[in-house]
């Protein structure tokens, strides 16, 4: 399943607001150098983060009302009702028997109603299912919605019990449910993988490469454990085998959901279909969390590229990430004269900018990129600056290309400071 459009009514920051997605198989897909990448930019508060939980429960529609999902203040402020209405693309994977084999196009709606301090689900559907039966199913591989908050860890190994978290949380909406619950951890690899390993040596293998098509320049999945047959995988880091659970924040954060992500197609994926032929939609908050400049600027490319099938939705406030990315993948957030949050798309290009120029675009507004006391500075000479005082021009060239005044810099004679000799 795609999502082709998304339209938002009265959901918290937004009153009115519609998104068109890219996909794979979209008409005017070829044009672009990631047809399956969307990116979602704005200020903090801008919604970013309310457009992913609204694909998440417009997707999740026929289910997301009996799921273990509890609403909590998302109807816009002086509204009584929210509505939520995806334009999807089915194909296949999502339908059972009796339904078409080629794909076709559906749409799904959850309105969120308020009664008092109360919200209340409700999708709609009716009792007959339709072509969303396959949505009840936890083994099946229709409609693959997963998503991840900003606040991603990874649960520990040895407490990890999908029976547990099955009996709080349907499935479907566990699978969404970062996006919701600050606490909600992610699936340990040594929970699942070992038992491809030793039960599926195709599937395992199938893993074991994507995790390190997924992976940046100098890393890789060893496959190896810590202790034999126990402990964490490891991972080669440049000239230095890793537990996972020493690497940096950044790695965490990243292998933990790739990691997720693959652990949930491997659930549905049927043992004749390959990984990477598996569709859904994939939501992630803050893509850039934890991750190095120089590993922003290749993070949509490498996932894009790893898993062509999957449908990706990302926020980020890295202008690195969005100069990786063409116009037309990105959206912006930004508030109109009445405070309400609406949608735009730029004409203006960004792709291949440097940083300073992405963040002084309207992409990202900013009019300067300079230390706020650094401009102060600036200011005050400039009002100094007036004809007949070539000094104060000199020393504003001087702030600008960050060279110290002779009298500021330290007197050095062969790396020690000179000494005064006495006569």
């Amino acid at each position: 399943m795609y999502v082709q459009e998304i339209a938002i009514h009265n959901l918290r920051v937004f009153e009115a607001a519609s998104l068109k997605l890219q996909y794979p198989g979209r008409s005017d897909a070829d044009a672009l150098h990631h047809p399956n990448i969307n990116l979602l930019l704005g200020n903090n508060g801008a919604g970013k983060t309310t457009v992913l939980k609204a694909l998440a429960l417009s997707t999740l529609a026929p289910v997301i009302d009996k799921s273990g999902f509890l609403p909590y203040e998302l109807v816009r402020h002086g509204r009584e009702r929210s509505t939520i209405t995806a334009k999807v693309v089915l194909h296949p994977q999502d339908l059972g028997k009796g339904f078409s084999t080629h794909p076709h196009e559906e749409s799904l709606t959850t309105e969120i109603v308020r009664q008092g301090d109360l919200e209340i689900l409700a999708s709609g559907i009716g009792t007959d299912p339709g072509p969303w039966s396959g949505m009840f199913d936890n083994k099946s591989p229709s409609f693959l919605v997963v998503g991840y908050g900003a606040t991603r860890r990874v649960q520990d190994a040895g407490s990890f019990n999908p029976e547990e978290q099955g009996k709080r949380r349907f499935l479907r909406y566990q699978r969404v449910a970062g996006l919701f619950e600050s606490h909600i951890a992610l699936t340990p690899l040594p929970a699942w993988l070992p038992g491809y390993q030793k039960e599926n040596p195709g599937r395992y293998k199938q893993v074991s490469n994507l995790i390190n098509k997924l992976l940046p320049e100098g890393a890789r999945f060893s496959g190896r454990r810590e202790r034999a047959d126990s402990g964490d995988y490891m991972f080669q880091l440049h000239d230095a085998e890793v537990p996972f659970g020493a690497l940096s924040d950044g790695y965490r954060a990243y292998i933990g959901w790739i990691t997720d992500l693959l652990y949930h197609v491997c659930m549905g994926c049927p043992n004749n279909t390959k990984l990477v032929d598996s569709r859904g939609l994939v939501l992630i908050d803050e893509i850039d969390l934890n991750l190095h400049p120089e590993w922003q600027r290749t993070v949509c490319a490498t996932v894009s590229a790893a898993l062509p099938n999957l449908q990706f939705v990302l926020s980020t406030h890295s202008p690195i990430v969005a100069g990786s990315l063409q116009k037309e993948n990105i959206f912006v957030m930004e508030a109109d004269a009445s405070g309400a949050s609406r949608v735009r798309q730029y004409e203006e290009r960004i792709y291949g900018l440097d940083a300073d120029q992405i963040l002084l675009s309207p992409y990202f507004n900013l009019e300067t990129t300079r230390a706020p006391g650094f401009v102060d500075e600036l200011q005050q000479l400039s009002k100094q600056a007036a004809p007949g005082k070539p000094e104060i021009s000199l020393a504003i060239m001087r702030k600008l290309v960050g060279q110290a005044a002779p009298e500021e810099r330290p007197q050095r004679d062969g790396g020690k400071k000179k000494r005064k000799l006495s006569a």
